[in-house]
């Protein structure tokens, strides 16, 4: 063999033991990283799976802690406001009126109480209901209730009461409040945007009586009765 053929040679190998060294180097690289990843990876699931498990825990831990207040009127004409609910798991219920706690009481698994002190105009109410023995707590919505205890205006132009008449059909006009009923001798009348109303009321022989009735959304009422006398000889 000569010279160049052992050179040759000599290269070769010097190759192939670089190939395998890098090959082996390789194998250890991604088998120890694989198994990092994988260490890496089983870590995340099982986080995951716990995590998972808390919510779903907390959330079965909120299903059973439940407070329930029932319809509350949007309107009243009355100061004190009457309220009814159900709860679960909760054996405390804090009153606010106006973001201001007003009373607390006792509850079970249905209950009643009121709200005192409305102010004129429009109120926020809202409760949070409170567990003694496992300090859990929840907040109802809150709820906006407009209270009024003034007497609608109502004024009326026509007729002029104990007024005398030859015309069989009478014209009534006046005015109200706006988000105001007129009722007629029972019969509910238009009401235009700006609170005036307006109608025709057929007379019968003599005196005829006329109960005019203005109720706002709260029920506060004002009346007034009207006595008109038809004659056709007049």
């Amino acid at each position: 063999m000569s010279r160049l053929e052992k050179h040759e040679n000599k290269q070769i190998i010097q190759k192939i033991l670089i190939a395998v060294v890098l090959f082996v180097a390789a194998i250890i690289f991604f088998f120890s990283a694989g198994i990092k990843m994988l260490v890496s990876f089983t870590l995340f699931l099982n986080q995951l799976a716990n995590g998972n498990s808390q919510q779903q825990a907390l959330q079965k831990t909120e299903s059973f802690n439940t407070v329930n207040i029932d319809p509350i009127p949007s309107a009243t004409n009355s100061a004190t406001l009457l309220f009814s609910g159900t709860s679960l798991n909760f054996d405390k219920l804090e009153i606010y009126l106006n973001d201001e706690k007003q009373d607390e009481i006792n509850i079970s698994d249905t209950f009643s109480g009121e709200v005192k002190g409305l102010e004129k105009g429009d109120n926020k109410v809202h409760f949070i209901a409170k567990s003694s023995s496992s300090k859990e707590t929840k907040k109802t919505p809150t709820y906006s209730i407009l209270f009024k205890s003034e007497k609608p205006k109502l004024e009326i132009q026509e007729p002029s009461d104990k007024s005398k008449t030859n015309k069989e059909d009478m014209r009534i006009s006046g005015t109200t409040d706006i988000e105001t009923t007129i009722r007629i001798n029972g019969q509910p009348i238009i009401v235009d945007v700006q609170g005036k109303f307006t109608t025709l009321l057929r007379l019968k022989d003599g005196e005829n009586k006329i109960n005019i009735t203005a109720e706002d959304i709260v029920g506060n009422q004002e009346v007034k009765d009207l006595v008109v006398t038809y004659s056709k000889d007049d």
